[in-house]
């Protein structure tokens, strides 16, 4: 129980680790730049910002390559163990600390968790369908002017309802009368390119 938990944690965080590292990167930098730049913000604030998003990106740094390191360590091991050929530099749910991997070669994958170092292996056909979803957003938007107004001369703005693709989900079905569905959140273009590499991996 305790184990799950801390998986749970530590996949939460995870989660939050890239766009936190990402915005506090960002926040670094310009404050340094405005501090470099512009006198007039050369003030106890603008240090203190740029300190505190230092801290942040270094501690969100450090916490995602001991992830990446966890991740490849376990992948050796159970190569090692096990003879096979996982591939360690593509890993499905990654940063995730519950992850796939895959060896084409011998036909196998393996469901590892780095939080507890467990994992286990199933034969290729573990797989039988993968898809990707998304979920369609509705919203309002201005398209520019469109009716005048009276005799003012002036014209209201005209809205068009606009739907976009959002949400990207890259969804697994696999041989486990338990928890036959497996999703993994990610951009459109992860979600494309993992389609792809595992019609490779499946057919190669």
């Amino acid at each position: 129980m305790a184990s799950a938990f801390k998986t749970f944690g530590v996949t939460m965080l995870s989660s939050l680790a890239i766009p936190v590292a990402g915005l506090s990167g960002l926040g670094a930098a310009g404050a340094g730049l405005s501090w470099i730049f512009f006198k007039g913000n050369r003030t106890a604030g603008v240090a203190e910002f740029f300190l505190v998003s230092v801290i942040i990106f270094v501690l969100t740094f450090r916490f995602l390559v001991k992830l990446q390191k966890n991740a490849k360590e376990l992948v050796q091991k159970i190569n090692q163990e096990n003879q096979l050929d996982l591939d360690a530099s593509n890993l499905l749910g990654y940063p995730s600390p519950v992850f796939l991997s895959f060896d084409s070669k011998n036909r196998r994958v393996a469901i590892c968790n780095s939080v507890d170092g467990s994992y286990r292996l199933n034969d290729l056909n573990y797989l039988i369908e993968w898809r990707v979803e998304w979920r369609i957003k509705t919203s309002m938007e201005a398209t520019g002017l469109g009716k005048q107004i009276n005799a003012t001369g002036m014209r209201a703005p005209s809205f068009e309802q606009v739907e976009r693709r959002a949400d990207f989900c890259l969804v697994l079905t696999v041989s486990d009368p338990g928890n036959p569905i497996m999703k993994f959140p990610m951009s459109e273009r992860a979600c494309h390119e993992w389609y792809a590499r595992l019609n490779v991996i499946y057919n190669g």
